[in-house]
Parts: structure tokens; C-alpha cells; sequence
């Protein structure tokens, strides 16, 4: 006979909430590599093109993305059995084809449905429809419903020992600057080695593709060891994103001033020039300013005492007796 622990354990959840969810898992899958490749190519060409121009393609693929992330994230907390992350996924199957009409299109008196419909993208659209009203079928409703009360029923856990949630973001963070900052630096340095001029000043553009493949190191490493809770970290992470944005800047100045003078900087002048540059290389940077501030977070701050103040003892040598604890 099942208790009701088990009737609200992983093998309770129905299977069409499981088809729900792996269809969300796909739907953030393809669009978060969708909206990675775009936002790539717009980050290595950004300076090529005017900022009103540039801005708005930068702003889209940043939503898009969020929006994409934070669907996988959400199918997690589904999967637990949180009723506000199926609310928030419901609201997505309106967002999601908003999105798409957005990136410009006729209105929506004027498109062809059955066209569209047959296309890939109304193939998203009618997969997260289907996903939805899955997600609202009664076997959907009785499980939630179980989650809610097994809940209110379980102990408050002190969490002892559990990293902190501004902890885990900040480690995921980096973990993504990193993967992105990679892309950015080899794409920029093979771009450079394909388009080598030895009569132009590439030094500006070495130090900028060269300053963010050290930095997609630094924010992989020192992901490791936030998670780890290594006080020293906290100061790492507070110290890359400045100096990195510095040297971005002073790479952006150095290629500017560099320019003929029968070609002219961006509009705007040499501070267009730098904020597009930082807009455009340096979000992987801007990221980990996010990861510093969740790093000295009051909640965080037990994490990394933790790992400070466990010291394992030093083991007693060959005919030692090892020393007593200490009393208290």
C-alpha cells in the first residue's frame, strides 16, 4: 500500500505532465541555441553597424534568450511540483509567439495561418499550445495538488550544509559568461587571422579578443570554486569584470584614435565608440558583475565561512597519538 509520501514522490507525476515538460525542455533547448548563434553573430559584427541599428538586434536576442533560459528553468521547478512555475510556462505560450511577430512581419489580420501553421514556427507555437493544455489535464491538477500538501505536511528543513541559492545563480552565471566569452574570443581571433592586414593596427583588436578569452577562463574556474565556497573567490569575482570592462575601453580608445581620419569613428564620437564596444563584447563581463554582487549577499556569506572554517586536522606521524578535540 502506497503512503502518501510515495503517491507524491518523482514516479507519482502523470505521464502527460511528463510529455508537458518534455516538450518545454525541447521548445527552451532549440531556442536558446537559436537565440545563442544570433546573439554571437550580432556581438562580432556590432561595430560594424550603426547603434540604432545595433541596440534593438542586441535588446531582441537578450529576450529572447531570457526568456528561452528561463523556460528550462522553469520545467525543473515543474517537475517538483510548483504550481507557479506551470502559471508562468502557461503565460509563455503567449510570450513565445509574441516574440516571434515581433522580430517584424505583417499584422495578424494580414498573415497566413495555414502557411504559417505548416511552418516551423507555427510548429513551436502549436507544441506549446499542446503543451499547455497538457500541463491543465485533472491528472496535471491531482498532482500539484498532492505536491501542495505534501508540503505544508514536511518539517522545515534548516538547510544546513545546502548551498544557497544566490550561490548556485552566481556559479551558473559565470559558468555561462565563460561558454559565451569563448565563443566571442575565438570567433573574434579567427575573424582577425582571416582579415590579417599588416599595414593596420591590430593590436587594439588583440588585446580585446585576448582580454575575453582570459576572462572565459577566470569565470570557469572560479565557478568551480564558488560552488566550492573558497573565500578567496569572492575577490576574484569582484575584481575580473572592472579590470576586464577597463581593458575593453582602453582597446575600443586605442582602435578609435588609430582610425584614419577619412574614417571616422561611430556616430557620436570616441564615447559612442567604447559604450558600443562594451555593449557589444563586453555582456559576458556586465554578467559577471551579477555573479559579484550574488557572491557578498548576506545569504551567501555562510557558504563561504563554512568552507574557511573547515579545516580538516593535520594526521599524527608514526608513533603520534593524535590530540584530543578541543574542549567546547
Amino acid at each position: 500500500m502506497n503512503t502518501p509520501a510515495d503517491a507524491t514522490g518523482p514516479a507519482a507525476m502523470p505521464a502527460v505532465l511528463k510529455i508537458a515538460a518534455g516538450i518545454w525542455l525541447i521548445l527552451g533547448g532549440i531556442g536558446t541555441v537559436w537565440t545563442l548563434l544570433g546573439l554571437l553573430l550580432v556581438l562580432a559584427f556590432g561595430g560594424m553597424v550603426a547603434p540604432a541599428t545595433y541596440l534593438p538586434a542586441l535588446a531582441l536576442y537578450l529576450a529572447s534568450g531570457a526568456v528561452f533560459v528561463m523556460g528550462i528553468v522553469l520545467v525543473v521547478l515543474l517537475r517538483r511540483g510548483a504550481r507557479w512555475a506551470r502559471i508562468v510556462l502557461t503565460a509563455l505560450a503567449v510570450i513565445l509567439p509574441a516574440l516571434l511577430f515581433v522580430r517584424g512581419g505583417p499584422f495578424v489580420g494580414e498573415v497566413p495561418w495555414q502557411q504559417v501553421l505548416l511552418s516551423p514556427v507555427g510548429g513551436v507555437g502549436v507544441a506549446a499550445v499542446a503543451a499547455t493544455v497538457l500541463m491543465w489535464l485533472p491528472p496535471s491538477n491531482r498532482f500539484f495538488a498532492r505536491r501542495a500538501v505534501n508540503l505544508a505536511e514536511k518539517p522545515a528543513d534548516s538547510g544546513s550544509g545546502r548551498m544557497p541559492q544566490s550561490v548556485a545563480a552566481a556559479a551558473w552565471i559565470l559558468v555561462v559568461a565563460g561558454v559565451v566569452a569563448t565563443l566571442q574570443a575565438a570567433l573574434g581571433l579567427a575573424l582577425l587571422a582571416g582579415f590579417w592586414d599588416p599595414a593596420a593596427n591590430v593590436t587594439p583588436a588583440l588585446v580585446l579578443w585576448l582580454t575575453l578569452a582570459a576572462v572565459a577562463a577566470a569565470d570557469i574556474a572560479c565557478a568551480r570554486e564558488v560552488r566550492r565556497g573558497k573565500p578567496f573567490v569572492r575577490p576574484l569575482v569582484t575584481i575580473i569584470p572592472p579590470a576586464g570592462l577597463g581593458l575593453i575601453a582602453l582597446a575600443a580608445v586605442a582602435g578609435t584614435l588609430s582610425l584614419d581620419p577619412g574614417n571616422p569613428p561611430a556616430p557620436g564620437g570616441l564615447g559612442a565608440a567604447v559604450l558600443l564596444a562594451i555593449l557589444s563584447q563586453g555582456l559576458p563581463l556586465i554578467a559577471g558583475l551579477v555573479a559579484a554582487v550574488l557572491v557578498w549577499l548576506p545569504a551567501s556569506g555562510p557558504h563561504f565561512r563554512r568552507a574557511g572554517d573547515a579545516v580538516p586536522a593535520a594526521p599524527a606521524g608514526p608513533g603520534q597519538a593524535a590530540l584530543p578535540p578541543a574542549p567546547g
